[in-house]
């Protein structure tokens, strides 16, 4: 670490300049000068008098807004630098009292004729020779006539190189408290700041931590300060650019006037009027950023400055003081964005063709700022024959609608993988309407381009459904055939799943409906009746046993792993394994609805994958997290858990750490509404789809907005 007392008054005083002791505000020189937090420093009595003016402050040079603490400006920090090096100037031109009256600090008898430069004390002849100087520590002192410490000839005479404890104000500082953060003296170390409840180093050990901190914390803002620089000359640039095009645009205005001047005068003024409204405020906006950038320039540049003279004239505890602060501040500053987004929005005049349709000279066409346009009526679905009809929204960067430049082109992709061109009509406010049909189910992407450039949210994906697709098994006992299948689940390899309640077994088959595997059990002490299942990321299956009170978990191949539950569970429903840390979920309850149920139950139950319990959360009610009759429930891949609440014609949605998020539904049978909801799934955008009593399949968004109903009733669903 460099050491700041090595510099003499004269060497201080040629590198800051004389600006660097005078007021912004009184442009005199500094008077018990304050430091803001924005590092800008102010004489005392001009921040006073702006206190007492409005009533707030605000530093003068950055606007910033400044908490005065309770005793006002007085209470602000001083800038310990500026009154060092003011008291040099004062010592240095003479503007200090006449030495030659004081009396010997130490007979204080005699009138003083040196000054000790290290004990900072005058002294008559005679006491110099006979005690001063004969004193062991006193034998290397620098002793000047008061005359020349008057005009500052000190080799040492600079910012004072070490403070006193402010406890204990005999000691000096050359400890620091890792724990309290603060320098202190040895009596502290052994007093307020004992070990071990505190942490000291060397006061000088950390200082030079904070100097190299400081240093290139400097060297980062200066790189910050030249882009900053050149990025107000880009923005300086951009505002000729908008000039000149304002200026060409209004040439070719005037040209197709001198045509028409008879009848054009009054819409000659309004384009112009136009224009030049369109180029102000652009104009207007870029020189916005060009104050915004200097200002940040102006602060970046003080705050260099500042810390640099922390560094290079700042007592250790000085330094390790401030460092805190600053470094707060610098390190937010390096971040500063230096790239303003210059968008010329330009502006260009098109003559007419025809004066019926754009007008009698001609239409005002600008450049489109893409992030602003907007395409609305994007259907979340749609049935095979219903049409495409969109609308597109063209405007400027402050968002109001133009009628642009650049070609609007919409293209649709369809499932099969062939392109066509939809039509787009311009409306000539703006807006351009888009129209297609759908001859097929699948997937169609629409994808939309004004100019070069994709409109956000492009390519936009429209499904479409043509209803019932398949029907996989039927009724019976045999393999392949289902009574009364619960709950399904779906493999890695896209088999499914599924509990075969009334035949008491799993069942596996493929998405053609091919039987591939049965899994029955007889071991139980009862039937085993499956009524849920779920697959874990390692491909074991983990079933709720409704007779046993149980979860089974098997193989692949049905080989039974483990049971667990049989403590806790009274009639097992639902169950869902967590993506995050693999925990199982299983809804119960007594199986009971409305006024017959115990009450007992009504809750989810969570479980390790080997089967430890952990915990149960939720009850019987109608308040938030309560339950009656919790069913079948499903997990997304931020282990958000939504639970269909049955008997209470609603669903629930719970967050990774099992508290209450909200809820959805209204008790009813008309679409929309939800009437004994028991299935549930999620697909990969978060879009919910239930099954009720009300035989059918509806389709929400993830906060609950009511999308379409999936089945048709000629599909026949019952009790799904």
């Amino acid at each position: 670490m460099a050491t700041p007392t090595q510099a003499t008054p004269e060497e201080i005083l040629d590198e800051i300049g004389e600006d660097f002791l005078t007021c912004p505000i009184c442009l005199e020189q500094y008077q018990n000068p304050k430091v803001l937090p924005c590092h800008h420093s102010f004489c005392q009595l001009c921040l006073e008098k702006l206190v007492n003016k409005t009533g707030t402050l605000n530093c003068p040079n950055c606007q910033k807004s400044v908490q005065l603490p309770g005793n006002g400006v007085a209470g602000l920090d001083n800038n310990f630098f500026m009154n060092s090096m003011l008291e040099v100037v004062m010592k240095r031109t003479g503007e200090v009292s006449d030495q030659s009256e004081r009396k010997c600090e130490f007979c204080e008898e005699t009138e003083a004729s040196v000054f000790c430069v290290d004990c900072e004390q005058y002294y008559c002849d005679v006491c110099c020779e006979k005690f001063h100087k004969k004193l062991k520590q006193a034998a290397t002192h620098e002793v000047l006539t008061a005359e020349e410490y008057k005009k500052g000839k000190s080799k040492r005479q600079s910012v004072k190189a070490t403070e006193n404890c402010k406890v204990h104000p005999k000691n000096e500082m050359k400890y620091y408290c890792d724990t309290c953060r603060i320098p202190i003296c040895s009596e502290c170390t052994i007093i307020d700041h004992r070990i071990p409840d505190h942490s000291h180093r060397y006061l000088q050990e950390v200082a030079d931590e904070c100097n190299k901190e400081l240093s290139v914390l400097v060297e980062k803002l200066k790189v910050k300060a030249r882009e900053v620089d050149q990025s107000r000359a880009e923005v300086k640039d951009a505002c000729k650019k908008v000039t000149e095009q304002f200026m060409v645009n209004k040439q070719k205005v005037r040209k197709q006037r001198d045509a028409l001047i008879d009848k054009i005068e009054k819409e000659e003024r309004k384009l112009i009027e136009r224009l030049d409204t369109n180029c102000s405020l652009q104009i207007k906006g870029l020189e916005s950023d060009i104050s915004d950038l200097e200002l940040k320039y102006e602060n970046l540049i003080s705050t260099c400055s500042y810390t640099e003279a922390l560094i290079h004239h700042g007592n250790t505890v000085q330094l390790v003081s401030r460092s805190t602060s600053v470094i707060e501040k610098m390190v937010k500053m390096v971040s500063t964005d230096t790239k303003p987004s210059i968008e010329q929005e330009l502006v260009e005049f098109f003559p007419s063709d025809d004066i019926t349709t754009d007008g009698i000279l001609g239409l005002l066409r600008s450049d489109v700022c893409i992030s602003q346009c907007t395409v609305d009526n994007i259907p979340k679905c749609l049935l095979k024959g219903e049409s495409i009809n969109l609308q597109i929204t063209t405007k400027d960067r402050s968002g109001k609608p133009v009628i642009p430049r650049q070609a609007v082109e919409v293209t649709l992709t369809k499932p099969d993988g062939s392109k066509t061109n939809l039509d787009v009509t311009d409306n000539r406010d703006g807006t351009h309407t888009v129209t297609g049909n759908t001859d097929m189910d699948g997937k169609y992407q629409v994808a939309m381009t004004i100019g070069d450039q994709e409109v956000p949210g492009s390519p936009f994906e429209i499904p479409v459904i043509k209803g019932l697709v398949k029907t996989l098994g039927r009724k019976g006992n045999n393999s392949g055939e289902f009574d009364q299948p619960h709950g399904l689940a779906i493999t890695k390899n896209g088999d499914l799943v599924v509990t075969d309640f009334n035949n008491d077994r799993i069942q596996i088959i493929d998405l053609d409906g091919n039987w591939k595997k049965t899994f029955e059990y007889t071991q139980f002490e009862k039937s085993f009746l499956p009524t849920d299942v779920a697959v874990s990321a390692d491909d074991r299956y983990f079933m709720t046993d409704l007779n046993n009170k149980q979860v089974v978990v098997s193989d692949e191949d049905g080989k039974v792993i483990t049971t667990f539950g049989q403590n806790e569970l009274k009639h097992p429903r639902g169950i869902s394994i967590s993506p995050l840390d693999g925990a199982v979920y299983v809804s119960d309850w007594d199986g009971k609805f409305a006024d017959e149920t115990d009450k007992e139950g009504h809750c989810i139950r969570k479980y390790t994958q080997d089967g430890q319990y952990i915990k149960s959360f939720g009850k019987y009610g109608l308040e938030d997290g309560e339950f009656k009759g919790p069913c079948m429930m499903v997990h997304d891949n931020q282990g958000t858990l939504v639970v269909a609440d049955c008997d209470n014609d609603r669903i629930q949605v719970f967050n990774a750490d099992d508290q209450f998020l909200y809820k959805f539904g209204i008790p009813g049978q008309k679409e929309g509404q939800l009437y004994y909801p028991c299935g549930i799934c999620l697909d990969p955008d978060r879009y919910v789809y239930i099954s009720d009593c009300n035989h059918r399949i509806q389709k929400f968004d993830s906060s609950g907005r009511f999308i379409r109903r999936l089945d048709r009733k000629e599909d026949g669903l019952n009790y799904p």
